[in-house]
């Protein structure tokens, strides 16, 4: 499996949700800018701990898939591949990546790519993959935007740390959604 990286950690999600919906759902002024913005940030944090909690891309975002070399298979970290637009290597002593030609490889909708002819490439060390992953926010599951509602209603009405004995009706819900480590 490659190891997964966000390919710009510095742009932001969209929340999945509209924000003055998520103000109507926890009941307060959407027409307040305080109160606007800490709905948003509420629903940024729920989608953030959904990904966390299901340990792959749920919302949709450009990744690299970096790996160590070329072999028959490799797998992205993620249950929901939707494009594969680059493969790149790098050769041993120097430090640039190198696009791979598009007919040497094909990836599967389950999240594989498959490489042909690739062994033949000398002293390659290291490959990066750049994908995207995650439902495309108009495509989300109603599940999901459940399990966020539940999160922001949950944060806004109890704003201390909870002590977590049993799972919670968002674990449920997400539950289909997270990444098997064999």
């Amino acid at each position: 499996m490659l190891t997964p990286r966000l390919k710009d950690p510095t742009q932001p999600l969209e929340p999945c949700i509209d924000v003055a919906l998520g103000c109507e759902w926890i009941r307060v002024d959407r027409g307040s800018t305080v109160d606007f913005n800490t709905t948003e940030s509420l629903i940024l944090s729920a989608m953030a701990k959904i990904e966390t909690h299901c340990k792959q891309p749920i919302f949709s975002r450009e990744y690299y898939g970096y790996g160590d070399g070329f072999c028959g298979e490799l797998i992205l970290h993620s249950l929901n591949v939707t494009a594969v637009s680059k493969v790149e290597y790098q050769i041993k002593g120097n430090h640039a990546w190198t696009e791979l030609n598009e007919a040497a490889y094909y990836w599967k909708v389950t999240g594989e790519v498959v490489f042909f002819d690739t062994p033949r490439i000398p002293d390659v060390t290291g490959i990066r993959v750049t994908y995207t992953a995650g439902y495309a926010y108009e495509a989300v599951p109603a599940d999901i935007h459940q399990a966020v509602r539940l999160l922001i209603g949950r944060w806004f009405d109890n704003r201390a740390d909870e002590r977590k004995d049993v799972p919670t009706q968002v674990d449920w819900i997400i539950g289909s959604y997270i990444l098997p480590v064999l």
